[in-house]
């Protein structure tokens, strides 16, 4: 007992938590767990960061790519500005186009009525949109070199105009030359050129009220509502719709609809649209159909766009040559886009709105991208949008989703950003080996089975039944032929590296001794007699889970409720209200878990002395009788056919309210013993004292009591051995015929015998404690 209330006071707590160290801190996500990096291009690499901030966990997931050496295309998406899609759905397009996606995210905020675009967007050369409220742009050279760029894209439009000045003039000749002797007076026409900026391109219309240009990047027509005055302008080829910076559009005005609205857009054309009575409303209503029109696009001077390939425009700029240029503190999932001194850019996501992933501020957000070495970064749409895809080689066929979206599933957003290669310059030789897992957290002496997959130089799968040769740095552990590896004993990095032939590959472990959280699957266990528990050891460091083994604890448990072995199976004693503790040890800390053996000993207040006390006690510790209440058992009261009934029914551990309804006269479905006595209808145990009556309420005799314990062994199983040889009664001639056999049987396996005088009584009624004792000595013969 001192033993015991010791360890009460020492072993209290269930999860231990160790000293902070064997981790990383980077500014603005704090303390990183887990710090994964896989190569998964040339001069590409997928990385998944986990840790603990000031506000709570959090998980980034980025792609890190060199695209001036790597030879992947930066691209844009380029769907209809009026669909949005998921990222998911912009990786199957390219794919379906044929393009390996390695990485994709999702973009710029849109306006969520329309799906358009804050910011300007671009995708092979083609400005698809000019974006609503553009500021900043992310502008990729045709060599793939990205810069942050302000929005100075401009477009403008310039033709002919034919409209009536007011004023009149007088006519002396007629049509025909010849002199009139009065002249007419007809209205002034004047047609000349004109030209002026548009507004918009590819943006519905608003309360600016001002000229806006569609083609087919938009919809299939301009989905305007209300009076406006829409051109229709033919450039003679869909190519020629294309808005290019530096380019000069050439067409022919079609049409020119007045009071018009949501005017179709043909492949080869565009619509020139403005509101009824805005500024540039009088100079499109007076357009000459079949005159020439021109269309400019300018960079005004900004000649990052003239060899521009790809752009998207972003919500703003929260990183400024490494400067802090926009701050915040609202937590939410992000996305955002770095580029390195270097030029390499960062594709990056952060989860948020869950347990695991609090989300992030603006202002730990730029801290953050700025330990991973950006100098520039565009916070792009977050919150539920945050999405990202990339390409695991070897374990993905093709780019999928690696972060969890808010909501569990992928929003529709407006366009998205996408790191690609051509698909069919392949080979088939082995020149990468692909290692997984990428990363893994290890206690000392804890195990792990790598994988290695046979690459080609796009780092697609070749073959997965590779046997390369490990080789593990500084001697940290040990590695078999079979790629298991067993972690040494000192804290930090280990690098394994996979070589076959010219082929390598590598992939990290972590060992951690310190910074621990242990916690046993069990808090507290309350156990059956005899029967057995496994206990596993789940170790984390602060919020990703490292890698155990059940044989690196030390298990032991107090002697009065049973063993645990070294694994952590425990087996509990076969004794009903033992109380004490299982222990477990790992280096220098200690948890303990509180175990309780079957039930609590009952001690009913009217059996002290009585000669069935001991026998009460235990069946009532394990829950096979009850009491009357008022801690009363009543002992030499009669028991009823319904109470010995559910006795059995208890006894036998089966759920008895799957069994069927039977048709008893005298038994209502809602009576508490009705589901006891169809159970035993269902399994042959009785049937019944008449046709269609049970007689639950009345005293169960001798003879039916021993009946039903005969058949309810033959319905277990269960074998009487005959220990007493000729079993006589003085009144066994009393005894019903149906009853003979099992009394016989019972009162020779000595569960039953006589009374002091030689006779049975079959007709006699069994008390509370009778029954008790016959249940007792059947389960302990």
């Amino acid at each position: 007992m001192k033993k015991l209330e010791k360890s009460v006071v020492i072993l209290l707590i269930i999860s231990v938590f160790f000293a902070f160290s064997g981790f990383a801190y980077y500014d603005g996500i704090g303390n990183v767990h887990y710090d994964a990096s896989k190569q998964i291009f040339k001069d590409t690499y997928y990385s998944e960061q986990i840790g603990q901030s000031t506000v709570g966990n959090q998980h980034a997931y980025f792609v890190v790519s060199n695209l001036s050496t790597s030879n992947l295309l930066p691209i844009v998406y380029s769907g209809q500005v009026r669909s949005a899609v998921t990222v998911g759905h912009m990786v199957k397009y390219m794919e379906a186009a044929g393009y390996s996606v390695i990485a994709a995210i999702n973009g710029d905020i849109f306006d969520t009525s329309s799906a358009t675009p804050k910011g300007f967007t671009m995708h092979a050369g083609n400005i698809i949109s000019s974006g609503y409220a553009s500021e900043k742009v992310v502008v990729f050279d045709s060599a793939g070199r990205a810069s942050l760029q302000p929005s100075s894209v401009t477009f403008s439009v310039s033709g002919e105009i034919k409209f009536n000045s007011g004023n009149t003039l007088p006519s002396t000749t007629d049509s025909n030359g010849l002199t009139l002797e009065t002249p007419i007076l007809t209205p002034e026409v004047i047609q000349t050129t004109f030209k002026r900026n548009i507004d918009f391109v590819n943006v519905p219309h608003g309360g600016a009220k001002g000229l806006h240009l569609y083609n087919r990047h938009y919809a299939e027509s301009t989905k305007t509502q209300g009076s406006c005055i829409e051109v229709v302008v033919d450039c003679a080829s869909a190519e020629n719709t294309q808005l290019k910076v530096g380019k000069v559009i050439k067409g022919t005005v079609k049409a020119v609809n007045v009071d018009a609205r949501n005017t179709l857009i043909g492949e080869n054309e565009i619509v020139l649209s403005t509101p009824s009575g805005s500024d540039s409303a009088s100079q499109l209503y007076s357009m000459v159909v079949g005159s020439n029109v021109e269309i400019a696009v300018s960079s005004n001077g900004n000649t990052a766009y003239d060899n521009a390939s790809e752009a998207f425009g972003v919500y703003y700029t929260i990183l400024e040559n490494g400067n802090l240029a926009v701050g915040g503190t609202n937590l939410n999932p992000r996305t955002a886009l770095g580029i390195k001194a270097d030029g390499s850019v960062v594709l990056y996501v952060l989860d948020g709105r869950t347990a695991n992933a609090k989300g992030m501020g603006l202002t730990d957000l730029a801290k953050h991208m700025r330990a991973l070495g950006c100098i520039h970064v565009a916070n792009l749409d977050g919150g539920g949008s945050s999405t990202l895809y990339a390409r695991l080689p070897g374990v993905d066929g093709k780019a999928t989703r690696k972060n969890t979206p808010a909501g569990n599933s992928e929003r529709k957003v407006a366009n998205g950003f996408m790191l690609a290669y051509k698909t069919g310059n392949t080979d088939g030789n082995v020149s990468r080996i692909g290692v997984y897992p990428m990363q893994s957290l290890l206690l000392p002496g804890a195990s792990i089975k790598l994988e290695s997959i046979g690459l080609n130089s796009n780092f697609e799968t070749v073959t997965k039944s590779i046997n390369p040769v490990y080789t593990v740095s500084n001697g940290n552990g040990s590695i078999d032929a079979n790629g298991v590896y067993t972690a040494g004993n000192t804290e930090g990095n280990v690098n394994i590296s996979a070589t076959l032939g010219n082929a390598v590959g590598e992939t990290q472990v972590t060992v951690v001794k310190n910074g621990l959280t242990i916690t046993p699957s069990i808090t507290g266990l309350k156990i059956n007699p005899k029967e057995t528990k496994d206990i596993n050891m789940k170790v984390m460091q602060g919020n990703v889970k490292v890698v155990s083994s059940d044989n690196l604890f030390t298990y032991s448990c107090d002697a009065n409720i049973g063993g645990i072995d070294a694994n952590g199976l425990f087996t509990a004693v076969d004794k009903n209200g033992e109380k004490g503790y299982i222990y477990i040890k790992y280096d220098n800390y200690s948890v303990s878990i509180p175990v309780q053996v079957g039930e609590d000993i009952k001690g009913f207040s009217d059996i002290y002395g009585h000669w069935a006390a001991n026998v009460i006690t235990e069946l009532a510790g394990k829950g096979i009788v009850n009491g009357i209440g008022n801690n009363m058992f009543n002992p030499d009261g009669n028991l009823t056919r319904a109470q010995f009934m559910a006795l059995l029914a208890k006894l036998s551990g089966d759920d008895v309210s799957k069994s069927p309804a039977q048709f008893f006269y005298d038994v209502a479905g809602t009576e508490w013993f009705a589901q006891y006595v169809y159970w035993g209808m269902e399994k042959g145990i009785t049937n019944g004292s008449n046709p269609n009556e049970f007689s639950p309420n009345a005293n169960i005799t001798r003879e039916q009591m021993c009946t039903m314990l005969c058949k309810y062994a033959i319905m277990k199983g269960i074998s009487l051995p005959q220990t007493k040889e000729n079993v006589t009664f003085k009144d066994q001639n009393k005894i019903s015929y149906w009853a003979k056999d099992y009394i016989m049987t019972v009162a020779g396996a000595g569960i039953v015998s006589g009374t002091p005088d030689g006779n049975f009584e079959p007709n006699g009624n069994a008390t509370r404690a009778q029954s008790a004792m016959i249940i007792y000595k059947f389960i302990n013969m």
